[in-house]
């Protein structure tokens, strides 16, 4: 039997860890995984995922994410012994660097980001800009595999249920609860995190039943805090980091999902990894005017102001914009981002996708 390693980059517990699994799940192979340790430094994680692959043959390598503490002893195995492997992302290297990093980082990466590319057996894109970009740098084949939802957690709940959530947070029942899910990293060159334009939004909305909810923890969240109003604390609620089993019942809470995103060589070619499980929560979902929006969601959620998310600008749009939305609206829409889910994110759909092509590229 053919033996492959999956090798997830972002460390033990970390959700491109478990997308890992669930795709390879049932793939006709001897199948080992691999969590790269995120307590040493990339060097180290180098020299330990060299010594993994030399350990034995692999017929192929899989790689998810592109953190060069993996992929940089692929590329040196490539042109060593020829070592196939595939390399699944959900960001342009060099782009997210440019962005988060400056001009010299991104070049930088944009270098390694091409060796990887050149050098692998195929790449695997969270979205089909990152597959097409992916292809015109060099990967020799290519497929778009998105980020999926377990429809078996993230579900809808009865309504009696969502308003007891709503309680449980400290939210009144009538409230419309805005809320976004992720990692609240300060940017200091953008002076924005995830969650910003929600608390610069809600300073300027005239209606009095409108509420957040900001599940993550970061650098950022101090920000957010110190950017709140005291007449404004109480409308704001933030829950930390919390467990997958938990991130469910939040989003339940919520009645529309954010996914902001910077119009630049990140943003643009992005889906994050909430927007699945926002949709299978039966979340209308406000989105950036990314190509993302008008090729997964559109009917299911509204386009944001195309502006920068810490701009003035986009803050007073989306505020005009919440004053007038109505639950009636917010309904519809969330019956359309259940089908959406069901449709475009279930593993059930996405597993045979990557597992066919996988088989095909081992010839089993």
């Amino acid at each position: 039997m053919k033996k492959i390693l999956c090798i997830n980059t972002g460390g033990i517990g970390n959700l491109h860890g478990l997308r890992m699994r669930r795709l390879a799940d049932g793939i006709r192979a001897d199948v080992i995984y691999h969590d790269l340790d995120k307590t040493v430094s990339r060097w180290q994680q180098a020299q330990q995922t060299w010594q993994l692959l030399r350990s034995q043959q692999w017929d192929l390598v899989y790689q998810e994410g592109s953190g060069i503490g993996a992929g940089a002893s692929l590329i040196r195995a490539y042109w060593s012994w020829k070592q196939p492997f595939i390399v699944s992302s959900g960001d342009p290297i060099g782009g997210f660097f440019h962005v988060t990093k400056g001009a010299l980082w991104g070049a930088l990466f944009g270098v390694y980001e091409k060796a990887l590319y050149r050098s692998c057996k195929a790449f695997v894109g969270w979205t089909p800009y990152l597959t097409g970009a992916a292809l015109q740098l060099g990967a020799r084949r290519g497929i778009t595999i998105e980020g999926a939802v377990d429809l078996n957690i993230f579900t809808r709940f009865e309504q009696s249920r969502r308003l007891a959530l709503k309680r449980q947070y400290g939210i009144p029942d009538h409230h419309l609860v805005c809320g976004v899910v992720g990692k609240m990293s300060w940017n200091a060159n953008h002076g924005y995190c995830y969650g910003w334009e929600m608390v610069e939004t809600l300073k300027k909305i005239q209606r009095q039943d409108i509420s957040l909810l900001i599940v993550g923890d970061g650098t950022g969240q101090a920000y957010l805090e110190r950017a709140i109003p005291a007449s404004l604390k109480s409308r704001v609620v933030f829950t930390g980091r919390i467990p997958e089993d938990e991130v469910v019942n939040a989003m339940n809470a919520m009645d529309i999902g954010f996914v902001t995103q910077t119009l630049d060589r990140l943003g643009l070619y992005r889906l994050t990894t909430k927007l699945p499980e926002y949709l299978a929560c039966g979340l209308g979902v406000a989105m950036s005017p990314i190509p993302g929006f008008y090729d997964y969601v559109n009917v299911a959620g509204w386009a944001l102001p195309p502006y920068h998310p810490a701009s003035e600008t986009f803050h007073q749009h989306c505020a005009d914009w919440l004053d007038q939305v109505t639950w009636e609206e917010i309904e519809l829409l969330s019956q359309q981002a259940l089908r959406i889910a069901s449709d475009r994110f279930d593993y059930g759909v996405l597993r045979p996708r990557f597992q066919a092509f996988v088989h095909n590229l081992l010839d089993i």
